[in-house]
């Protein structure tokens, strides 16, 4: 083509009876002198695209981090020389307003970072951008906390889902991704960065709004944040968030997405290909998926053990669930340790709990010294239980060792049932084990002297204490399990007139650690609030205070249960009484309470305070014939 190429030889030696042998095959790059039709190796094309690429992913080395894993993690990237290395965020342990304490955690950093040999790209994580302070630091050391690049005809897209001050986007960054894609529409892949997985949680972060803008394109997602890896497949296009290179882990192994690693992408025709490089070996991409999470779910659902423990004298009864959520079978394995105080009719255990289903272990005790009951040693189970895996694949186990203190229990007893009712209750009382009767008091008395058994659901029509006992044939009984049900008088409705739709509001600032005393507070601003939305409130991103007041519709005549979710803290007040107590600085979290209400309107304040990093409010309510809901808002 009128071109100069040049050729690189690669000399191959294979030592077979003395005689030495040249190559050449297809590829310029290889030659050889052999001329029969065998030949010593295979006829597989060399994989040498120049258009492919490889680099690698660090995760997470935060939120309780180990010593030494980050800085091991550089050392085995360095022996694979990838064309460079991404992030997911959490590179320090942030959360302060200190700039000294933050200078002196990326000085820690970067000493660990500095014998990488390769480009280092950041992606900002909550625990590096996660107040005011914080952000300032970033954008003086590194410039930019979202932006792009391109690599050999691929589209690089780093994100920062901190920047609305919590897991969300600002619209400015939206903006930023929907004109960088309209920029670059021929690329041959797109890659997108993040620290927090913002695909799970709804439109609420705007990421729906990018998706769109994805739809014409091939793309992978890359995130962290949960320190547990994950594949997932939305819409046809592979979604990754990465485990930990550090991080805080129970490291239960690569089946339950729990190990210390980092990804290796090779950039292909056919897109990235990822491989786990543990960091105590080499994982398949796709080593967690969907199907194994639910898996390692109930792997995890089934090690909580439901144990109780049953007294007849100075005997004990011990009986055990073994639950199985999962649709594959799972094999339980466990031994006693020697116990000096007591002696069990059996020690070693091998029971198959198959699909969706359960099994129960039972041991028997009987003392072998003479000592008073609360002397005795626990018994010590140690057990292992899992799924049987294919050959070379990483374990898809857990093992521990389950400590049963001999006093009699009433694990597992169920009584269901709302606390407060109106006119009457039916309870139906629930455990989950073999062969036990239940019997039961309603008069507060809990010696058993005046029970009986249940073989039908109980009906309250008066504030009753209900007491709850299992036990077998034999005598073997646990201890009893107590609940009060109140019957109550339902709040009267308040008659209001011309009222309009959302709620009245006062706005304060102020460093506030829970909820503050509003009546010695000056108000910044008042108004009608449509909905919970503090954002839209606030003046600033951090430190402020809310109270909202007005009304609330109720359907019908009976109980309700009101659901309080807020980050940083709430209170709910219906009809001047305190209903839901969710105060405190915290991250988004959901508290419940009930009242009985009559039907009509009744008076509501909510108040709230934001502390920093991250701000909401909902409130739902369920009731007599009503799902959970939100409620209408007056003033």
């Amino acid at each position: 083509m009128g071109s100069t190429k040049k050729t690189f030889t690669f000399l191959f030696i294979a030592l077979v009876g003395g005689t030495i042998f040249y190559g050449q095959e297809d590829s310029p790059a290889f030659s050889h002198t052999l001329e029969n039709d065998k030949k010593p190796w295979t006829i597989k094309p060399f994989y040498n695209n120049p258009k492919n690429f490889q680099f690698a992913i660090v995760s997470d080395r935060t939120g309780g981090h180990r010593e030494g894993v980050f800085g091991k993690g550089i050392e085995k990237i360095n022996q694979l020389y990838p064309e460079f290395v991404m992030s997911v965020g959490d590179l320090i342990e942030g959360y302060t307003k200190n700039d000294s304490l933050i200078n002196e955690q990326w000085d820690e950093f970067h000493g660990l970072l500095d014998p990488l040999s390769s480009r280092f790209f950041y992606v900002a994580g909550n625990h590096d951008y996660s107040n005011s302070t914080m952000a300032a630091q970033w954008k003086e050391r590194f410039g930019k906390e979202y932006y792009h690049f391109i690599y050999k005809d691929v589209l690089f897209l780093i994100m920062n889902t901190n920047d609305g001050d919590g897991v969300l986007i600002s619209n400015d960054q939206i903006k930023f991704l929907k004109d960088t894609l309209a920029q670059y529409t021929n690329v041959r892949w797109t890659m997108i960065f993040m620290h927090h997985p913002i695909w799970v949680y709804g439109d609420v972060n705007g990421f729906d709004q990018v998706e769109k803008a994805f739809a014409d394109r091939r793309y992978t997602v890359f995130a962290g944040h949960t320190h547990r890896y994950l594949h997932q497949v939305r819409n046809d296009q592979n979604h990754y968030v990465l485990a930990t290179t550090g991080g805080g882990s129970e490291l239960r192994g690569p089946k339950f997405g729990e190990f210390d690693h980092f990804g290796w992408v090779t950039m292909t025709d056919d897109g990235p290909k990822l491989a786990n490089i543990s960091l105590s070996g080499i994982n398949r991409h796709d080593v967690s998926n969907e199907i194994t999470h639910e898996m390692a779910n109930s792997l995890i659902e089934a090690s909580k053990f439901k144990t109780l423990v049953l007294a007849r004298k100075k005997e004990r009864k011990v009986q055990m669930v073994l639950n199985n959520s999962s649709d594959s079978t799972i094999y339980f394995k466990g031994r006693l340790y020697h116990n000096h105080h007591l002696k069990t009719d059996a020690s070693r255990f091998q029971i198959s709990i198959p699909a969706r289903s359960s099994e129960q272990l039972v041991i028997h005790t009987i003392p072998i010294v003479d000592l008073d009951e609360s002397q005795w040693d626990p018994l010590e189970l140690e057990w292992e239980m899992g799924y049987d895996v294919a050959f070379m694949d990483p374990k898809f186990r857990l093992k521990g060792t389950e400590i049963i203190e001999m006093e009699p229990s009433n694990t597992g007893i169920v009584i269901p049932g709302e606390n407060i009712f109106l006119k009457n209750l039916q309870l139906k009382i629930e455990h989950p084990y073999n062969e036990l009767l239940i019997k039961y008091s309603m008069d507060g008395n809990t010696t058993w002297q005046n029970t009986g058994q249940i073989t039908e659901p109980l009906y309250l029509s008066e504030t009753t204490e209900v007491n709850v006992a299992l036990y077998d044939v034999n005598g073997f009984q646990s201890a009893y399990l107590g609940k009060k049900y109140e019957k109550v008088k339902p709040s009267a409705a308040i008659k209001v007139r011309n009222t309009k739709k959302g709620l009245a509001y006062t706005y304060y600032e102020g460093n506030f650690i829970s909820i503050p005393n509003f009546a010695g507070l000056s108000p910044i601003k008042s108004g009608t609030a449509l909905e919970f939305d503090p954002d839209k409130i606030g003046q600033r991103s951090d430190h402020y205070a809310i109270q909202y007041s007005g009304y609330i519709k109720v359907p019908e005549t009976g109980v309700y249960t009101f659901y309080l979710r807020s980050d940083d803290g709430s209170k709910l007040y219906l009809d001047g009484e305190l209903v839901v107590d969710n105060d405190g600085s915290h991250s988004a979290s959901t508290k419940e309470g009930m009242k009985a209400l009559k039907k009509g309107m009744h008076s509501i304040r909510i108040d709230y305070f934001e502390d920093f990093l991250g701000e909401e409010l909902q409130l739902f309510f369920s009731g007599p014939g009503m799902a959970k809901s939100q409620p209408s808002l007056w003033n």
